[in-house]
C-alpha cells in the first residue's frame, strides 16, 4: 500500500516539475526572439531545477555543467556579436562599445523590445560621431550591429533548440511529454 502512495506521489511530482520545466522551455524559445527575456539561462534553469528535484530520473550532471557552459559562453557571445558587427562594417572600437552601452541602456527602457534594437544601433552612431567618425561610417556601423544581433538571434535559438533535444533524448525518464 505504502508502494503505491510513493508512486502516484512520485508521478505528480514529476508532472509538476515537468511542467515547470517545459513552461521554462517555452520562455527561453520566446526570449530568442524577445530579447528582454534570458532565452539560453532560462533552459538551463529548467533542466537544473529538473535534476535538483527529479535526481537520478534526469539528466546526468555532466549535462548540466556542459549546459551550463554554454549557457554562459552564448551570453558572452551574444554581447560580443553587437561590437563584432560593428567592427567588421568599418566602425571603430568607439562604435562597438557604443553598440554594447547602448544594448545595455536599452534593456531599461520602455517598451523593451524597441529599445532593444534601437539602443545598440544609437550606441554605435553615438560612439562613433564622438570619436569623430563620419555619418556614413556611423550608419554602416549601425547596420553592423543588425547584422550582429541576426547572428546571434540565430546561434542563440538553435543553442537553445539542442539544449531541450538533448535534454528529451538523455533524460533516463519515460515521462518527459
Amino acid at each position: 500500500m505504502d508502494g503505491a502512495v510513493v508512486t502516484e506521489t512520485a508521478t505528480w511530482l514529476h508532472l509538476c516539475v515537468l511542467s515547470v520545466v517545459w513552461l521554462l522551455f517555452a520562455v527561453g524559445l520566446m526570449g530568442t526572439v524577445a530579447p528582454i527575456l534570458p532565452g539560453p539561462p532560462l533552459i538551463w534553469l529548467g533542466i537544473l531545477l529538473d535534476k535538483l528535484i527529479i535526481g537520478a530520473e534526469s539528466v546526468s550532471w555532466t549535462f548540466v555543467v556542459v549546459t551550463g557552459v554554454v549557457t554562459a559562453l552564448t551570453q558572452v557571445v551574444d554581447y560580443y556579436l553587437s561590437y563584432w558587427g560593428v567592427k567588421r562594417f568599418g566602425g571603430s572600437w568607439l562604435g562597438g562599445v557604443g553598440a554594447m552601452i547602448g544594448l545595455f541602456v536599452g534593456l531599461f527602457l520602455p517598451p523593451f523590445p524597441l529599445w532593444i534594437i534601437i539602443g545598440p544601433v544609437a550606441g554605435a552612431i553615438a560612439g562613433e560621431l564622438l570619436g569623430g567618425s563620419s555619418f556614413k561610417v556611423a550608419g554602416k556601423a549601425s547596420v553592423g550591429t543588425v547584422v550582429g544581433a541576426i547572428i546571434a538571434f540565430i546561434l542563440k535559438f538553435f543553442i537553445c533548440l539542442a539544449m531541450i533535444v538533448g535534454f528529451c533524448l538523455l533524460r533516463n525518464s519515460t515521462l518527459i511529454f
